[in-house]
């Protein structure tokens, strides 16, 4: 089963390199339009979770997502949407997991209303994906089923200000499963650690030549039976982004928190900045150079206070695919915390249709670990070293793939002959 399972990946995917016609184009209605997308993907690691090779915790699967969307637009003020989703995946290692062909999901449901005469702005009610700013803050609602889907269950509206200005206002609520909407072959699959309300505020503007967002956002997460712990995060925060000279772009963005964890107080801190300078060099010379910092705070066990940065809605990978995996044993997958990062990227356009990608980045943490923990176990702030390829293709306007290759080289603050891993993953999308 697996090399048949190789041999039809292996045709579609090099035959797939050589098509090149364009597929039709347009709605089946004036007021319908249905897309269809599907994405393909082959991963493996050796030992990104525990970084030992000893333990043997290597996986290689394939990866499958199918959506469907519907959307429904009877006149100019109103927009009805729905998307079903399904992901599964096939293991070649470990050899004991057994396939499951894994849930259809409502992955999109919502009702979106534009009148000005009424609301001056949009206003959308119901199962809908959330992106602000770069997603540093809010991207991504349920991280436990990884990128299947990222909705929120959320109203929201965009509150036009000016022809450079608006006001997103929303509120969203999350549960651990999806109980809210219907599921076909329901496995009561993980969502979110525990529940979690969010509501906020995020202006987005223009002053002069800088992009400016202003933002605030209150997160609730409330308490199970296996964590009774009730936390409450209030994030003051903003973003712009200034061209800072004729080929040269400079970016930023930072957050301040406080609320509570359990009994005690919250404070922490976390942004990003970085510079990216764009070239007109030939093809086969970096068409773009970027230098930057990421800084989150981390907790300090001395103190009765909770100093570590909270990601809000921002568990996703937004630095690293494969480093996600190796934070499970601290907080959680993707829970970006206790984290310093000094990095640079070159991106190459080799082609219109072929793109390459390679980043660095020196990792370090805020705050060592903790000394009676077996992981990360080590008793220094640099977690390693973290480089990152990425050659991306475009076969036609329906059909783009990439490679992504990841390599980490552990540092002082894992636990003494921590191994490295190489992490590796071809994906193929189509939409139609």
């Amino acid at each position: 089963m697996r090399t048949l399972l190789l041999i039809v990946f292996a045709s579609v995917f090099f035959n797939a390199a050589t098509l090149r016609a364009e597929p039709k184009k347009g709605n089946i209605h004036p007021k319908v339009r249905i897309d269809f997308s599907e994405r393909f993907r082959m991963v493996t690691w050796d030992n990104a979770v525990g970084l030992a090779d000893s333990a043997a915790a290597g996986n290689a699967f394939t990866r499958h997502r199918t959506g469907i969307a519907g959307q429904w637009f009877p006149n100019g003020r109103f927009e009805c949407a729905l998307k079903l989703t399904n992901e599964f995946r096939y293991y070649f290692v470990p050899e004991n997991r057994e396939f499951d062909f894994g849930e259809i999901i409502i992955d999109q449901l919502y009702i979106k209303w534009n009148n000005s005469a009424v609301l001056p702005g949009t206003l959308t009610l119901g199962r809908q994906n959330i992106i602000l700013g770069e997603g540093f803050i809010v991207m991504d609602g349920h991280p436990l089923d990884g990128s299947r889907s990222v909705y929120f269950n959320a109203a929201r509206f965009d509150w036009k200000l000016s022809q450079k200005d608006k006001l997103i206002l929303f509120y969203a609520y999350q549960p651990e499963t999806d109980n809210i909407l219907p599921v076909i072959h329901d496995c009561d699959a993980p969502l979110i650690e525990q529940p979690e309300e969010g509501m906020g505020a995020y202006f987005t503007g223009k002053l002069k030549r800088t992009n400016l967002d202003i933002y605030f956002i209150r997160k609730n997460i409330k308490d199970t039976d296996t964590r009774p712990t009730e936390s409450s995060i209030n994030t003051f925060g903003a973003r712009i982004v200034h061209p800072a000279a004729e080929y040269l772009t400079a970016t930023a963005e930072g957050a301040y928190q406080f609320g509570k964890y359990g009994d005690a107080d919250r404070s922490a801190f976390g942004g990003y900045f970085y510079l990216t300078y764009r070239t007109d060099w030939t093809s086969y010379l970096p068409k773009s150079f970027t230098a930057g910092a990421v800084c989150l705070s981390g907790d300090n066990p001395s103190t009765t206070h909770r100093e570590a940065w909270e990601p809000i809605f921002g568990r996703w990978p937004k630095w690293s695919e494969s480093y996600i995996y190796t934070l499970v044993r601290e907080n959680g997958v993707a829970y970006w915390t206790n984290l310093i990062s000094l990095y640079g990227k070159a991106r190459f356009v080799i082609s219109p249709e072929l793109k390459f990608g390679f980043d660095y980045h020196h990792l370090m943490a805020s705050r060592e670990p903790i000394a009676d923990r077996p992981f990360p176990g080590g008793n220094g702030k640099t977690r390693g070293n973290l480089f990152i390829g990425k050659l991306s293709f475009q076969i036609n306007s329906r059909m783009t793939g990439y490679l992504l290759w990841e390599k980490f080289e552990p540092g002082s603050y894992y636990f003494n002959n921590a191994d490295g891993y190489n992490w590796a993953r071809i994906e193929l999308s189509f939409k139609v």
